[in-house]
């Protein structure tokens, strides 16, 4: 079997999410850690976890916002950014993303995960 790399995590999030996600560029290494942890270990296992939430994370990705989230979202985006992903009907950049899918994949203990690796 072949290992994930940082690269493979780019290569199959852009294979099977929009392009207009792909808007934070990142290297990928927290990410392939967070996969390690959870045993998705190589590319096959991460084209399956992200093809069988896919549908449910955009649903996800393209909800509406509340209007605290919005505001706070001006304030550190500025309006331009926030009014297009209004009008587009899009937030999340495929780090996000892929941290929604793990979340809907490990539910409570990928939580307990991310709370205990930012000190939470």
């Amino acid at each position: 079997m072949v290992i994930l790399t940082e690269e493979d995590i780019y290569e199959v999030l852009s294979q099977l999410l929009p392009k207009q996600n792909d808007f934070f560029k990142t290297n990928y290494s927290e990410e392939l850690i967070e996969l390690m942890e959870f045993g998705i270990n190589s590319k096959i296992l991460l084209l399956d976890l992200v093809s069988k939430h896919r549908e449910r994370v955009l649903e996800i990705d393209s909800e509406d916002l509340d209007d605290f989230h919005i505001q706070y979202y001006k304030k550190e985006y500025g309006e331009k950014y926030v009014e297009e992903r209004i009008n587009k009907k899009f937030w999340f950049a495929y780090p996000a993303l892929l941290r929604i899918i793990l979340e809907l994949e490990f539910g409570e203990k990928y939580k307990e995960y991310t709370n205990k690796s930012d000190g939470v």
